[in-house]
């Protein structure tokens, strides 16, 4: 019998032992978080706080509707469309000279940078200098690829009846994006979310394929996410025939990458594309290749670009826009 209890008072000891060091974790990584933003937690936050699961399989999720948050200490509103910056009024859309929207994911959206230094606001502000009448519009979603943000914008924003779509496609854009299930505990605790990224990175470590070797298999013909993206570009090119839309495709190279890029072959494989679909096609490569990397990089161990990044090519989408 003192046995059972004694063994009984010892679990207990551990089980209340584990407790609190886990709230002790938890705390200590939830104040430094707040002093220093972690980029893994705040792509959790965004996450919990500005993304809904959609019922298209397609598109996987999409932004809450009329939500604000500050992330990486910046604030992100999103508006009347799910999309990033002000609400848009549809019954005065048709007032704007033209009406322009970018679709693509978090490098659209401008994680990290404040919402009057993104690209689309770079665009916005060199139109009125020049006093055009445009509307810029901030369609990029994060963890988003072709499929998903073609099929948002069809499904979502078609009826927007812009007179320009964009598409900014970035080097991963032909990646099988999958939304997994999280357990209780990574989906509401910061040890949850560090521990799953530590576990995740032993996992890449074992891989035997470099970064290069990896970016190959998302080009290769017979690759399926290569495939879908293809074929939502050619429904997409129908689209814009149909609607008489301008439609462009914006390449936009990994920016940790740069000096010697070493992926240019995903230019050369998309301008190949391009042409055989009829989509016109422009590269931002060459605009940041004599460019020190560092400069144009985000806070916080983010690969994403700065404002100053943001600034290169919102100038340079601009120039596009008007040739």
């Amino acid at each position: 019998m003192n046995k059972l209890r004694n063994l009984f008072i010892n679990l207990t000891i551990i089980l209340f032992s584990l407790i609190l060091i886990f709230l002790v974790c938890e705390g200590i990584l939830r104040l430094k978080n707040f002093v220093i933003p972690n980029y893994d937690i705040e792509m959790w936050k965004y996450t919990k706080t500005l993304k809904q699961k959609s019922n298209n399989k397609k598109i996987g999720h999409v932004h809450k509707k009329n939500k604000s948050a500050k992330l990486q200490n910046v604030d992100i509103k999103i508006n009347n469309f799910g999309q990033r910056g002000q609400n848009i009024d549809i019954n005065k859309i048709n007032n704007f000279e033209r009406k322009i929207l970018i679709i693509g994911s978090s490098v659209t959206l401008g994680w990290g940078v404040n919402e009057d230094k993104t690209l689309t606001s770079v665009i916005k502000n060199i139109s009125e200098q020049k006093n055009q009448n445009w509307l810029v519009i901030n369609g990029g979603v994060g963890n988003y690829n072709t499929e998903r943000y073609i099929n948002n914008y069809m499904e979502n924003w078609s009826k927007l009846n812009v007179t320009d779509l964009v598409v900014q496609f970035f080097v991963n854009d032909t990646e099988i994006l999958k939304d997994n299930k999280v357990n209780f505990f990574t989906k509401h605790t910061h040890t949850g979310v560090m521990i799953w990224k530590f576990l995740n990175t032993l996992k890449s470590d074992f891989k035997s394929e470099n970064i290069d070797g990896y970016y190959r298999k998302l080009y290769e013909d017979d690759f399926e996410g290569l495939k879908i993206a293809k074929k939502e570009m050619k429904k997409l090119k129908l689209h814009c025939e149909i609607k008489k839309i301008n439609c462009l495709i914006i390449l936009t190279p990994d920016i940790h990458k740069l000096n010697p890029y070493k992926l240019l072959f995903i230019n050369e494989k998309m301008r190949t594309i391009a042409k055989e679909i009829n989509f016109e096609i422009y590269d931002l490569l060459a605009e940041f290749e004599n460019i020190n990397s560092k400069k144009i990089w985000n806070k916080y161990n983010d690969p994403h670009p700065n404002e100053l990044g943001h600034k290169i090519m919102g100038e340079k989408i601009y120039k596009i826009l008007t040739q």
